[in-house]
């Protein structure tokens, strides 16, 4: 069972990053929309991921210290 859930959460990270290069791969050669301006969009978005990502951990590990305090 464990298998399938990474399988799963890897196909949607993959089909979520597919997504984000499409678009802007499609912004660049079909709307002409500058390479430069869509790169610092992928770039901003793949940063607020990695925020994202930080936040989760850190308030993960602030709900595990606080249970683990709360249960002496």
């Amino acid at each position: 069972m464990l298998k399938l859930y990474k399988n799963r959460s890897f196909r949607t990270i993959f089909l979520a990053l597919f997504a984000t290069l499409t678009f802007v791969g499609s912004a660049i050669f079909i709307f002409d929309v500058e390479a430069r301006l869509m790169l610092q969009f992928l770039a901003v978005s793949l940063l607020g991921v990695v925020l994202m990502i930080l936040a989760a951990l850190a308030f993960t590990a602030l709900r595990i210290a606080i249970r683990r305090w709360l249960d002496r």
